[in-house]
């Protein structure tokens, strides 16, 4: 196994891809030497994400839309670690002409993969940057998301809160994100509440006057202990005193 680190390794790969892919007859489907090669080549070593990411915008260039449905299902099947960046960078090209088809395939992708990675770096690279993209049609998915049965989709509301609030969403947008998981700030579940205790740290430490603003609305809202001591986790971070629970 190999450690990718620079588009100046992966390239050679890309434009033997690209070589492959046009000497193709079907354009629908991808042919088994282009998959061996990617596979073998690309998802089989240790790359970084940002190279996945952008061999996902190569390849987005090169394959047509029937081929990019092939590569779905192909990288979805493989259950590679090194398949969730590319399938959460390709569904990502598509949030500038829609939320709610993107939103939907991100949704599947998360729920087979059935793993906590694959749910973080889809969400991160779907729904969070939904969220930067166009809030208002995001947060009203995110809502929808909150009460969906599979706890990665549960769980993926936070990771995309996270995201967002990092990347520098506005202060009046993040707002409404902590209401949202402060509704779901109860949650014991494991990998649930880890996802939604995260942004509540996240929050604290970027804005703590949202903290201070809220807070007796955060003190009438059940909550779980994990969540109330992400709060204030995240509040030691900005150097704030904590608040109390008592």
């Amino acid at each position: 196994m190999q450690t990718i680190t620079s588009r100046k390794q992966i390239d050679p790969r890309l434009n033997q891809l690209a070589i492959i892919s046009g000497a193709q007859t079907d354009s629908g489907k991808l042919s088994s030497d282009f998959w061996s090669l990617l596979d073998q080549e690309i998802l089989s070593h240790k790359v970084k994400f940002p190279i996945l990411e952008y061999a996902a915008l190569a390849l987005n260039k090169t394959l047509s839309s029937d081929q990019i449905g092939d590569l779905f299902e192909r990288l979805a099947a493989a259950k590679r670690e090194a398949c969730y960046p590319i399938i959460g960078k390709l569904i990502q090209l598509r949030l500038k002409r829609e939320i709610a088809a993107p939103f939907s395939q991100a949704i599947d992708h998360i729920i087979e993969a059935d793993v906590w990675y694959a749910c973080d770096i889809i969400s991160e690279r779907v729904f969070g940057e939904g969220l930067l993209e166009n809030f208002e049609a995001s947060y009203q998915q995110l809502l929808e998301m909150g009460s969906h049965q599979n706890m990665w989709i549960q769980r993926s509301i936070g990771i995309s809160t996270h995201y967002a609030t990092k990347k520098k969403l506005p202060k009046h947008q993040v707002e409404k994100l902590l209401f949202l998981m402060l509704d779901h700030g109860h949650k014991t579940q494991l990998y649930i509440k880890k996802g939604i205790g995260w942004p509540a740290k996240t929050i604290a430490k970027f804005h703590p006057d949202l903290i201070y603003k809220n807070e007796q609305r955060i003190k009438k809202t059940k909550l779980s202990k994990w969540f109330q001591n992400k709060i204030n986790i995240g509040l030691s971070m900005a150097k704030q005193p904590p608040i109390s629970y008592e």
